[in-house]
C-alpha cells in the first residue's frame, strides 16, 4: 500500500514550468496551464475533486481524492477500493501540526492517527509537477479536447519511467495525471483525473477534529 501512495504522491507534486529540453509547443502549453492553475491559488482556498485508478497486472485500485488547500494549509481525504477492500486516508496541516489517519489497511491493524508538531509541512498532494526537473524528454499530441503531454527519460532512479498529463485545450486547466512505475518485473499505472475545481473553502477543513477519529490509536511525534 505504501508503494501505491508513493505513486500517487509522485503524480501530483510542485510546478508546471518547462525548460529548453522540451519542444517549444510543449513549453508554451505548460506555461499557459501554469498561469491558469495559479489563478486558483488564492487566499480564498481551492478544492480539487479527483478520481484515482491504478492497474498492475491483475491488481486494480479505484477511489476518490478530495483536496482542500489554502495558502500553506491543506486537508486531503482519500477513499480507495483495493480488490474489494475499503481503505481510507486523511491527511492535514493546520499551520501548527500535521496529521495522518489510516483505516482499513488490514483486519489485524487498528485505525491509526499520527500527529506531529510542525510549523511547516510539505503538501505532497499539490496538483503541480516540476516535470522539467524530473524528465529529459517530452512530446505532445492532441486527443479530443485535450493536449496530452508524455514525459520520458527520467533524470533520477526514484522518478517513474514515464508520466503523462492532459490539459484542456480551451481552458488550459490541468485535468489528468498518469505515471508508469516499474514494480519489479511489471509496470503499474496510476491515473488521477481532476473532475472538479472549486474556488473557496471553509477554514474548518484545516482544523484537526479529534471527533473524526474516535476509534483510532493516536501516535504523537
Amino acid at each position: 500500500m505504501k508503494r501505491i501512495l508513493l505513486l500517487v504522491v509522485v503524480a501530483i507534486m510542485a510546478t508546471m514550468s518547462a525548460q529548453a529540453q522540451f519542444p517549444d509547443d510543449v513549453k508554451e502549453v505548460l506555461k499557459k496551464c501554469d498561469q491558469k492553475m495559479e489563478t486558483y491559488g488564492t487566499s480564498e482556498g481551492v478544492v480539487f475533486d479527483m478520481n484515482v485508478k491504478m492497474k498492475a497486472l491483475i491488481l486494480t485500485l479505484n477511489g476518490t481524492l478530495k483536496s482542500y488547500v489554502k495558502n500553506k494549509k491543506f486537508f486531503h481525504l482519500m477513499d480507495l477500493n483495493l480488490m474489494g477492500k475499503a481503505i481510507k486516508y486523511e491527511m492535514g496541516f493546520d499551520g501548527e501540526q500535521r496529521w495522518k489517519y489510516t483505516s482499513g489497511i488490514s483486519e489485524k491493524k487498528k485505525d491509526t492517527l499520527e500527529i506531529a508538531k510542525t510549523k511547516d509541512a510539505k503538501n505532497d498532494y499539490s496538483v503541480k509537477t516540476d516535470y522539467d526537473k524530473e524528465y529529459k524528454k517530452a512530446k505532445m499530441k492532441e486527443v479530443g479536447r485535450y493536449y496530452e503531454i508524455t514525459f520520458s527519460s527520467p533524470m533520477k532512479k526514484d522518478v517513474p519511467k514515464k508520466a503523462s498529463i492532459k490539459i484542456d485545450k480551451e481552458s488550459y486547466l490541468l485535468r489528468e495525471f498518469s505515471v508508469d512505475e516499474d514494480m519489479g518485473g511489471f509496470t503499474g499505472k496510476v491515473t488521477l483525473t481532476i473532475m472538479k475545481i472549486t474556488k473557496g473553502c471553509s477554514d474548518n477543513w484545516f482544523k484537526l477534529d479529534m471527533n473524526r477519529y474516535k476509534n483510532a490509536v493516536v501516535v504523537r511525534r
